[in-house]
């Protein structure tokens, strides 16, 4: 008896929708001038978080298998280098992991933290270079807002740092 071709189909999809053929994140960092902080939400393929993982654990890494202060200390010290802020002086802003959530219907990893930024967002420099190292095809973007005022941050493989100036 031959296979239906649309049962063959949907055993496929699930397969497909976790294959994508880009590698791109997607950042949203909101300016808290209560805090003073840099709130950051970013989005990343999950299956591509867990293959860097895994290549600088140097050992399988699972979002739902690996034991959660695990994930998250090797995810904090993964963005601690990848995702920078400097502030005006040069100085990196200092660093606060908020945590994670893993949406699997979709292959999205949703990593939260933020940056202290006494002095506001004009003139920060900011590097986001997640994933990079694993894709060299790997688009990065921040959509940074302080109030009416944002900016759209393209980084490309070769580019390093970017500065901010709001509209």
């Amino acid at each position: 008896m031959r296979t239906p071709w649309f049962l063959l189909l949907s055993l496929a999809l699930p397969a497909l929708a976790r294959a994508h053929p880009i590698h791109t994140s997607f950042a949203e960092a909101d300016y808290n001038r209560t805090t003073h902080t840099l709130e950051v939400a970013l989005r990343v393929f999950a299956d591509d978080f867990e293959t860097t993982l895994a290549a600088r654990a140097k050992k399988k890494i699972s979002l739902g298998k690996t034991p959660a202060a695990e994930l998250n200390a090797l995810a904090r010290a993964y963005l601690l280098e990848c995702f920078t802020v400097r502030l005006r002086d040069g100085k990196p802003a200092e660093f606060q992991w908020i945590g994670r959530e893993h949406k699997e219907t979709t292959n999205e990893l949703w990593l939260f933290f933020e940056f202290a930024l006494p002095d506001g967002v004009e003139g920060i420099r900011i590097r986001h270079a997640v994933l990079g190292e694993q894709f060299s095809d790997q688009l990065n973007s921040v959509h940074l807002r302080d109030g009416p005022r944002q900016a759209t941050l393209l980084f490309f493989p070769d580019r390093g740092e970017r500065l901010v100036r709001l509209k």
